[in-house]
């Protein structure tokens, strides 16, 4: 009965001993840089089908779609710095959106002098932080509620001051009679033919001075361009580094000096590197590869923990290189790809044995008993078939196998 009860254990497990283990524990998303050095041949760039492969491969792992782990980690996460804001900055935002829609309901109830002071103080808080997501809209719908307090009190030169701010941040915005008088909604449509006429003529570029790569952002609309004359919310943009802005006048030049670093543009082959790309991308696993001719180099960045052990080997066998770089264990503070790497015909060496911290994986999980399974059963099924065709006596108590020494556990 022993026996038998094994034999249908292991006529279950799966035999295909291509079959790629399973990442236990990783749930979050996986992501893929490519080293690639200033002195490495244009050879050596890996091509979109190795890519492909790779990003398959990591997938299959734990059935995941491919399009969900990612390339370019570094790129990515340079260009996610860069438009990302500090906690501070967006509390800003949301107090100032909150003040403003206290003003509006001021104005609306018949408060003119509190709604009056609110605005205010917005457009000076917005004058400090052109940097805000939305900066140039908010000051905009500020200044048209300015325009409509002016109207309101009768001070006609006050009202279109403030129609003509408005129009600068955003010169083809409608007004409908909804938000404002129909006689300021008039005047509003007067002022903007005049603006939008004189475009070729009064317009200007603003001189602004940036390094090779940045993105320049004027009244939220990307690209440098002519704008009307009078102050602009102009915010600039590079990777890796946080955004810088300004509130700018039209007659003043500007060079920008670059914000600060986030995430350097070198490889990511120390832990603090890859733990930056870990928290903005929200990682779990990072992947660094390099090609070097026939040769492709891996090794795994486990978030939280530190680098795995490197792998070494041919394209065709990935499926072998992702399974080594994912077992762990993760206990290095430093990649080691950019080392030497061993001959093309030398294989490198196996991935280093867990460490004791690290609980190993139960027996009936591990691969190798899964590639085997079809010879166990071949091994014991020829065990029975000798023993019944030559007529060994069983033991008093029937055929007994003892599994633990059987399998070599």
């Amino acid at each position: 009965m022993r026996i038998l009860a094994l034999l249908l254990i292991l006529a279950q497990a799966p035999a295909d001993p291509a079959a790629p283990a399973r990442l236990e524990g990783v749930d979050g998303a996986i992501a893929v840089h490519w080293r690639l050095t200033e002195s490495a041949p244009q050879s050596d760039e890996p091509d979109e089908s190795l890519r492909a492969s790779l990003r398959e491969r990591l997938a299959a792992v734990d059935g995941r779609p491919s399009a969900a782990v990612h390339d370019g980690a570094l790129t990515r996460a340079r260009i996610a710095v860069s438009r990302e804001l500090p906690a501070t900055v967006r509390e800003v935002h949301g107090e100032l959106r909150a003040e403003l829609d206290r003003a509006d309901a001021a104005f609306r109830a018949g408060s003119f002098i509190d709604a009056e002071q609110t605005s205010a103080s917005v457009l000076a808080r917005l004058a400090t932080h052109p940097e805000l997501p939305g900066a140039a809209a908010m000051a905009r719908e500020t200044q048209l509620l300015t325009a409509a307090l002016a109207w309101a009190a009768g001070d006609r030169g006050a009202a279109e001051q403030a129609l003509a701010a408005a129009l600068r941040l955003d010169p083809e915005a409608l007004l409908s009679t909804k938000r404002a008088p129909p006689e300021l909604v008039a005047r509003y449509r007067v002022l903007q033919i005049e603006l939008l006429t004189g475009r070729e003529t009064t317009w200007i570029e603003p001189s602004i001075t940036v390094e090779p790569g940045s993105e320049i952002e004027i009244d939220g609309v990307p690209g440098l361009r002519p704008v009307p004359i009078g102050e602009h919310f102009v915010v600039v943009y590079r990777e890796g580094r946080e955004p810088v802005a300004r509130l700018l006048a039209t007659t003043d030049a500007w060079t920008v000096e670059p914000g600060h670093e986030r995430i350097a543009a070198s490889d990511p082959d120390q832990h603090p590197e890859a733990e930056a790309l870990c928290q903005t991308l929200e990682l779990e696993i990072l992947v660094v590869a390099e090609r070097r001719g026939p040769q492709i180099g891996l090794q795994a960045h486990r978030c939280g923990l530190g680098f795995g052990p490197r792998w070494i080997g041919e394209r065709e066998r990935l499926d072998l290189g992702v399974a080594a770089i994912l077992a762990g264990p993760f206990d290095t503070h430093e990649a080691t790809l950019l080392g030497a790497w061993p001959l093309a015909n030398e294989p490198e060496l196996a991935p280093p044995v867990r460490s004791d911290d690290t609980p190993p994986r139960p027996w009936f999980r591990k691969g190798w008993v899964w590639a085997t399974s079809v010879g166990v059963l071949a091994v014991v099924g020829g065990a029975i078939a000798t023993g019944v065709v030559l007529g060994t006596p069983a033991s008093p108590g029937g055929l007994l196998v003892d599994a633990n020494d059987f399998i070599g556990i």
